[in-house]
């Protein structure tokens, strides 16, 4: 039977209707991309490591790092089949970008933040995502969710004016995502203006999450996200979406991104570390071999299984998800309470496990040309992200536990909880 769009939304009820079929088929090709997936991220891997210093002295990820992404699949993971997407198994996609994020870590940053917002325009109105992915399937938005810049309402839409800052990989989109509290506006690249000496850091440089500025911007309705619709299970882009992987909490997506990078970030610096300590000798005491320092053994044990444990815990949790969603089921707010506290903790423990090396280092660890500088910098950075609020999601995770009543949904903060 073929759906008729319209634009008003269902009742939920008649959204979760496809839930009882079947979809046992739809998660075996899932799957199968996403191995499809990860088989091609290792052939792009030399070159995303070859051009990682690009990423560093330009302020923005090399051309032809981004287009050796795209010719993985990586930007379609989340595109709609209709238009020529992957519907990708979500941990295989998290997986991809750990491994990116070994070779270049402000590569894999963009590779997150560009992809997910795919996500989001898949749940949105059925026009933009035409308008979305109208040029094909690897389409990229940047964005910056946090609502300082104003709006007001008019006729047929808003108007926007102001500047919203850190978009991440806005170099490398088409649109850009806003944030309005309780709605996101989406707004094509031509009509913002990118400043280019807003980004001026130390960690993760070459993500380019420059500030963006709009004057007098005409955004029509369909063109936002009304985060209601999707607390109220009545997302627009069901219309046309209603599978397993868009029934997925959009913010515990959102919310997992981040981490992928710093957990492959960790992980390269730790490998660092211990391929300078191979040939390093202590210049105090006898001169023996750093590599024989009972202390050192202790400390990369304890940081390499931290790391390692942490990707584990999150590329689980993803397929537990996932399958959960294959079954039509929807994974309680509990489990995301608890996903979103381990998400922001693996980020922690990712930037500790390179502080936890880092008195054994050496002098040269501060040499400004040492690869080890750069890790350390980059994971401060991701320590400082949002997701990384590790105090914040652990109020949200024990008040689950005991059933406090959450805040009420108001914006794109408290939706987490509900959704």
């Amino acid at each position: 039977m073929k759906t008729i769009y319209t634009d008003q939304p269902r009742s939920a009820e008649e959204y979760l209707a496809p839930r009882a079929d079947d979809w046992s088929d739809y998660r075996v090709r899932a799957l199968a991309e996403g191995e499809k997936y990860l088989a091609a991220i290792d052939g792009i891997l030399e070159l995303v490591r070859e051009n990682a210093h690009h990423s560093e002295e330009d302020g923005k990820v090399a051309d032809s790092t981004v287009e050796a992404m795209i010719s993985t699949g990586l930007f379609r993971s989340f595109t709609p089949l209709q238009y020529g997407g992957l519907e990708m198994a979500p941990a295989a996609f998290y997986e991809g970008v750990m491994r990116i994020a070994e070779a270049d870590s402000s590569a894999a940053w963009i590779a997150g933040q560009l992809n997910i917002h795919a996500y989001e325009i898949a749940l949105m109105d059925k026009r933009m995502q035409d308008e979305f992915w109208v040029d094909g399937p690897d389409t990229r938005a940047s964005s910056s969710y946090a609502p300082i810049g104003k709006w007001e309402e008019v006729e047929g839409g808003y108007r926007l004016n102001g500047t919203w800052t850190f978009s991440s990989g806005v170099d490398h989109a088409s649109w850009v995502i806003l944030g309005g509290r309780d709605r996101n506006f989406v707004v094509p690249i031509e009509d913002v203006i990118i400043d280019h000496n807003s980004w001026d850091v130390q960690g993760l440089k070459g993500t380019g999450s420059k500030a963006v500025t709009l004057t007098d911007v005409f955004v029509p309705r369909y063109r936002t996200h009304h985060l209601i619709d999707t607390y109220n299970d009545q997302n627009l882009g069901w219309e046309v979406n209603n599978r397993p992987l868009y029934w997925m909490s959009w913010l515990s997506l959102f919310n997992s991104t981040p981490v992928n990078t710093a957990i492959g970030t960790a992980l390269d610096g730790i490998n660092i570390f211990i391929e300078q300590s191979r040939v390093r000798l202590t210049r105090q005491g006898t001169g023996a071999p750093a590599a024989q320092n009972p202390f050192l053994h202790l400390k990369v044990a304890e940081s390499l299984s931290g790391v390692r444990t942490v990707k584990q815990r999150q590329l689980n949790t993803w397929r537990e998800f996932f399958d959960i969603a294959c079954e039509g089921k929807e994974v309680p707010s509990i489990d995301r309470m608890r996903l979103r506290y381990e998400t922001a903790e693996a980020i922690a423990i990712s930037f500790e496990s390179l502080t936890h090396l880092w008195p054994i280092a050496g002098a040269a660890a501060s040499a400004s040309f040492n690869p080890l500088q750069q890790k350390l910098r980059d994971l401060m950075a991701a320590r400082n992200h949002g997701s990384a609020g590790k105090e914040l999601a652990a109020g949200q995770y024990v008040k689950a536990i005991f059933g406090l009543e959450p805040a009420p949904f108001s914006d794109f903060g408290t939706l987490a909880f509900y959704k």
